[in-house]
């Protein structure tokens, strides 16, 4: 699965004051449908807030298969077999 993910770095008063934000991310296929609507609009919110010296988009790559696995993990069952009844306790 590709994703997309726009960076931006925050105007700093000095050298290392912010650290680059991760400020949206999108799917393939999210963005595949629409890509102006999702990623123009984003873009021209953060420039217009002059916060940022610079923003940028990268594109990487995930597992999709991973991502799939880690949101449809159901609980595991372990099966108890009693061996012998325990005493009641009563207080």
């Amino acid at each position: 699965m590709i994703i997309h993910l726009l960076f931006g770095q925050r105007k700093c008063h000095y050298e290392g004051e912010y650290a680059p934000e991760l400020l949206e991310a999108c799917d393939e296929y999210s963005n595949g449908e629409n890509p102006e609507g999702w990623l123009a609009p984003k873009l021209d919110k953060y420039r217009e807030t002059g916060e940022f010296d610079s923003l940028v988009v990268v594109r990487s790559t995930v597992d999709g298969a991973a991502i799939d696995a880690l949101l449809n993990t159901k609980p595991k069952t372990v099966r108890l077999d009693l061996l012998d009844e325990a005493p009641r306790i009563t207080s």
